[in-house]
């Protein structure tokens, strides 16, 4: 039901379920991955209005809620779909990835991007299961894409950029993640510091 509320996003281009629940190993107190792909420049803003709506419906993962709760711990851009680093682990995790939403066929530029997992016997498997497209939301979000894509879109941009980075290098977690784990740039956010 989250992922159907995502569509008012602006700038969402896809919406992935990945992780446990994709392969079909989740336990009860799993939480559930997303993978959200963003357009190119729009990242952070996109990544605010997200993790609004997810607030929003009780359901974000936070501190010891986690069983059931919704994980936003990869954000990519539309123009860097390629899952890296290129290992058995991402291999497994995102090779199962189920689309919620797909805006504009990004599903399947991202299975052409992430071919290379087939390379360590974890071919990406094509899924078409997504959620009913709104009209209504699609409508919604373009007008709000129209309203963020010029001048004052790369300004609101640049401040959420300076104030979400800057939460996110004092945190704890980061401080203490091995390197890799997470990863934050204007084309990829990863968080994985455990």
């Amino acid at each position: 039901m989250v992922a159907f509320w995502l569509q008012l996003a602006p700038f969402i281009k896809m919406v992935g379920l990945n992780g446990s629940l994709s392969r079909g190993e989740a336990k009860e107190t799993s939480d559930i991955d997303f993978l959200i792909i963003t357009g190119k420049n729009r990242i952070w803003t996109c990544r605010i209005l997200v993790t609004f709506i997810t607030e929003l419906s009780g359901y974000r993962r936070q501190g010891e809620k986690i069983a059931g709760m919704i994980c936003l711990n990869r954000y990519q851009t539309d123009n860097y779909l390629t899952i890296l680093p290129k290992n058995e682990y991402h291999a497994r995790v995102f090779s199962q990835l189920i689309p919620l939403i797909d805006i504009d066929d990004t599903y399947d530029l991202y299975l052409k991007k992430n071919a290379w997992m087939a390379k360590l016997s974890w071919s990406v498997k094509e899924n078409r299961t997504m959620i009913s497209h709104s009209r209504f939301l699609s409508i919604l979000r373009n007008f709000q894409e129209r309203c963020l894509s010029g001048s004052f879109g790369d300004w609101l941009e640049k401040v959420l950029k300076y104030c979400q980075k800057r939460r996110i290098l004092r945190d704890k977690r980061t401080m203490t993640a091995a390197e890799g784990r997470i990863r934050v740039s204007d084309k990829e956010l990863c968080f994985h510091p455990e």
